[in-house]
């Protein structure tokens, strides 16, 4: 496979390059032309999802892993995780909080974790610019990551009567029991040593966020919802039993 050779640049280097000048430019004035008409065409959306993901590539192109890169993932991956992991404790306490006694409820209690709607103040890239592209990345313009609706990672406690299974604490950050490295697309030798979790992996490989909108993020919003379903039939069976094969609905 043919990879393209570039130089090393700083992060202020690369934001200012040509390519990368151009798509951001692009994208939002996309963006300015659909909040001055107050109109969004489906096209437009459809031309700012496939922009966002050359962008992506774009800058994926020039990142070179080393020592630096290294801690500032590091640093993201442990934020993230100590996030989680208070998401869920959050969301198994809502849960103990309004499950009740009646054990008929049917309820779902869901933790989404998003990365924080505000731009990095520590990134070196401060421009007008960057802090409205960020603003497309993270939700707060549209819906141009479908993927990106639960956020970076979701956890989720449903019940069904008397059943119920609540995912571990490891099995929500790296989908096993035991602890994991998710590293693909990176230097594998230089972070085999990193234990990834899985939802790096996920913002990294599946949405449109780069490497460089991610190492600096710090700051994570959280969202807690519960659902609860119930009914007032005297059986279980509330439903009619309707036979859909059937064209038997003339009087």
């Amino acid at each position: 496979m043919f990879h393209l050779m570039i130089p090393i640049m700083t992060v202020q280097e690369i934001f200012n390059t040509k390519a990368v000048q151009e798509i951001e430019t692009e994208i939002l004035n996309l963006q300015y032309e659909t909040e001055k008409r107050r109109l969004f065409r489906d096209s437009e959306g459809f031309a700012i999802k496939s922009l966002l993901g050359i962008r992506r590539n774009i800058l994926h192109d020039y990142f070179v892993m080393d020592e630096n890169y290294k801690l500032l993932l590091s640093e993201f991956n442990e934020a993230l995780k100590l996030q989680l992991i208070d998401m869920r404790n959050r969301t198994i306490k809502l849960y103990e909080s309004v499950k009740g006694n009646d054990v008929k409820n049917n309820m779902i209690v869901k933790g989404n974790c998003f990365l924080g709607y505000g731009y990095s103040k520590i990134h070196p890239v401060q421009t007008v610019r960057a802090k409205k592209m960020w603003a497309m990345l993270n939700g707060t313009m549209d819906d141009f990551m479908p993927l990106y609706d639960d956020g970076a990672c979701s956890f989720e406690i449903q019940t069904w009567g008397d059943s119920i299974q609540i995912q571990s604490e490891n099995e929500m950050l790296y989908l096993q029991e035991e602890p994991d490295n998710w590293n693909e697309g990176l230097d594998r030798e230089l972070t085999k040593d990193m234990h990834l979790i899985h939802a790096f992996h996920n913002l990294y490989e599946h949405m449109d966020f780069s490497i460089f909108d991610l190492l600096w993020v710090r700051d994570f919003n959280v969202e807690l919802h519960a659902e609860i379903d119930y009914h007032t039939y005297k059986s279980d069976e509330y439903g009619d039993d309707l036979d859909w094969s059937k064209c038997d609905y003339f009087d």
